[in-house]
């Protein structure tokens, strides 16, 4: 068996048994929008809802995103979507929806203020003409089931929140989205207990989802909106901090069987969307992205490699081998249970070491390219970012 101090072994069955605990937890747990979708009780109020959707150069997925809106049978409803100057035929595609359907009002965006993100001047300024008690955020690749809205108004008013977000299922089509999405997710229900987190309402374990997130229009506009955040390119999980400093409530509910995300264009621009998130969703902090790289290559990368190689060089000497192959277990176990419930191929479990490699590889991509100043978004640049230590 290779040597490694016996702290380690230690620590990584702790890491391995903690996080089945905490999946084992939030599979009790966990909401879930398909129950409140099956749920025929009648609201309390039917407040005005205003879905909110900023687009910039996707006339591939728009048409498939704003026909399940409008299919939606929740009233009242108004649908605003903002053409962030596209390039291509998103206003087109717009533009004949809106004279087919008299719920879709769109937009026409305006030239981007200096260091705002796009998405983020894009939404401050669909928010801007909103009616609606509640604002629904809601990207252009985002396909929502017929009864979703309903749904998530029922389980607003159930929770009674400020901020109601959604986990939707990530449609993947590529390698690079079959092995990252299932570590996002697992990431997600392996290390934040849900109910635990909802309880203490802190910042650090609050997650929110761009693709969903339905606020009551006067807290998401008391925490200052998009405008707060206008140069932060993670804008879903800065939101949702917003509202837990300011003491406000969240809650996350699951939505893998009714709010599903369209696939991007390939391996390498799946690769740029999830590295572009994943150095701002840690503070920009150097040191944080380091322990955690370091965490998730002891927890997911080294016990299976050890493993394989002792059994090649070593065969005789096994101290330490049942600690790494119970901890391989428990890894896999939970990995199973997230490709389960998020709906992501059972085939790529075994795969889990090359996904977590793959997330270690995105996070420093990150880092280098917000540092740098490279980032980019729909052809536009992002600020550079304060590198903290």
């Amino acid at each position: 068996m290779i040597e490694l101090p016996e702290i380690i072994y230690i620590s990584i069955l702790a890491l391995s048994f903690i996080s089945f605990i905490i999946a084992i937890y939030n599979l009790k747990f966990l909401s879930s929008l398909n129950s409140f979708v099956t749920n025929s009780d009648p609201l309390t109020t039917k407040p005005i809802v205003s879905i909110l959707v900023p687009a910039r150069n996707e006339e591939g997925n728009i048409l498939k995103c704003l026909q399940s809106l409008v299919d939606q049978n929740y009233d009242p409803l108004e649908i605003l979507v903002l053409d962030d100057r596209s390039t291509d035929g998103t206003a087109r595609i717009i533009k004949e929806l809106e004279s087919f359907s008299p719920k879709i009002r769109s937009l026409e965006g305006t030239p981007l203020p200096q260091d705002w993100i796009g998405k983020n001047w894009a939404c401050h300024q669909l928010s801007k003409q909103a009616k609606g008690e509640l604002l629904l955020f809601v990207d252009a690749d985002t396909i929502l089931s017929k009864g979703s809205v309903l749904a998530a108004v029922k389980a607003y008013e159930k929770k009674s929140v400020d901020l109601l977000t959604i986990i939707p299922h990530r449609t993947a089509s590529c390698l690079t989205e079959r092995l990252m999405f299932p570590l996002m997710d697992w990431a997600l229900f392996c290390w934040i207990p849900m109910k635990f987190a909802h309880r203490i309402q802190t910042p650090h374990l609050s997650a929110t989802f761009g693709q969903f997130m339905l606020f009551n229009a006067a807290s998401y506009r008391k925490i200052g909106g998009h405008k707060e955040i206008f140069d932060n390119p993670l804008d879903d999980f800065s939101l949702g901090r917003l509202i837990m400093k300011q003491g406000l409530t969240w809650a996350l509910i699951g939505g893998s069987t009714d709010i599903s995300v369209l696939p991007y264009k390939g391996n390498v621009d799946a690769f740029k969307a999830v590295s572009r998130s994943v150095f701002p969703a840690l503070y920009y902090r150097i040191s944080t992205l380091l322990i955690l790289s370091f965490v998730i290559l002891l927890l997911g990368v080294f016990p299976p490699l050890i493993l394989a190689v002792s059994a090649i060089v070593y065969p005789e000497n096994n101290d330490f081998s049942l600690i790494l192959a119970a901890s391989t277990a428990l890894v896999t176990a939970t990995w199973f249970i997230v490709c389960r419930k998020f709906k992501h191929r059972v085939l790529m479990v075994p795969f889990y070491p090359v996904s977590m490699s793959l997330m270690v590889l995105a996070a420093f991509h990150s880092l280098f390219t917000h540092g740098l100043g490279t980032t980019t978004w729909k052809d536009r640049k992002v600020s550079k970012a304060k590198i903290r230590l």
